[in-house]
């Protein structure tokens, strides 16, 4: 039977269970894996950040040599709030490079007492407020060093570290250092049926067995309640494990639980690297999802597909 237009067509809605400063997680409703799945991919990818590409060493007999230190580098995350006042060096009507391509950061750092020097993220210095290390961020109203400052070498005394790193926009299917996520996962929601006739038959020992044998907590027991029921305390905990299952094939009763995947629902976890609020991490997939769409139905417009 031939389905219409509107039959077809679906309105994805996005509920945000948790926010925080490094993570966001948030349930995707209303559509298909198939939207999920570019979603997490997109999130992965192609949300732009900026990165360091560049080094140009001036002195370093450090026990690291330029390449290994120009890699460490390369991985530590820079603030990219602003990225999208940068174009792309492929893009750029510059020659070489500009402000507009690119941020220059510098690092000059010498070991003059006999105790070894700790080189970390704190010690480059931008020349763009706006694209500093991401660690440099935690503490940039006081003169302390930042506690969670990434280390790039130590130094022993007379060693020295001088160079210039150029960092440039980028996508995490050029290299996976502009991924701007950590972890970007998603799982079907889950449908948790309880067969309470079947757990009225268990005993109390037995009852905190089954209620144990989940690993994340799904379940839970009082047995010193009144009900003394076995109640399902937070259905989203689930992975899909299925020890409980197993477990109650052990008791000789396998459906005493009934586990099912809601097809249409999503539960997202997105951690960020630093580089972009989580959230933002999430509207700027969003946005190039809803424009390489957009282009594609611009091209059957036009015949050229």
């Amino acid at each position: 039977m031939s389905q219409t237009v509107s039959q077809l067509t679906r309105q994805p809605e996005l509920e945000i269970l948790e926010i925080k400063n490094d993570s966001i997680v948030f349930i995707l409703s209303n559509t298909d894996i198939s939207v999920a799945n570019a979603l997490r991919r997109v999130m992965i990818a192609e949300v732009p950040t900026m990165c360091i590409d560049l080094v140009e060493f001036e002195s370093n007999n450090s026990v690291l040599c330029d390449e290994f230190i120009a890699h460490r580098l390369g991985l530590i995350p820079l603030v990219s709030d602003s990225v999208d006042k940068f174009c792309y060096t492929r893009d750029c009507s510059c020659s070489d490079r500009c402000d507009q391509c690119s941020v220059e950061l510098r690092l000059n750092v010498k070991c003059t007492e006999n105790r070894p020097r700790d080189v970390t993220s704190s010690d480059l210095l931008s020349q763009n407020s706006a694209v500093i290390p991401v660690s440099s961020q935690v503490t940039s109203s006081n003169n302390d060093r930042p506690e969670q400052e990434i280390p790039i070498v130590k130094l022993r005394k007379g060693q020295e570290l001088k160079l210039r790193a150029i960092a440039k926009k980028g996508v995490g299917k050029e290299h996976a250092k502009w991924s701007p996520s950590c972890v970007a996962t998603y799982q079907f929601q889950p449908i948790i049926v309880l067969n309470q006739n079947r757990i009225d038959e268990l005993t109390d020992q037995q009852k905190e067995e089954w209620v144990g044998s989940c690993p994340t907590k799904v379940y839970s027991y009082n047995p010193h309640q009144s009900t003394q029921q076995v109640t399902i305390e937070d259905p989203l905990r689930c992975v899909y494990c299925l020890e409980c299952k197993k477990k109650a094939d052990s008791f000789g009763k396998p459906d005493l639980v009934h586990l099912e995947q809601k097809q249409d629902k999503f539960i997202f976890t997105v951690e960020s690297s630093g580089a972009l609020k989580p959230e933002d991490i999430v509207l700027y997939a969003i946005q190039i999802i809803k424009r390489k769409l957009t282009d594609i139905q611009g091209q059957m417009a036009e015949g050229m597909l």
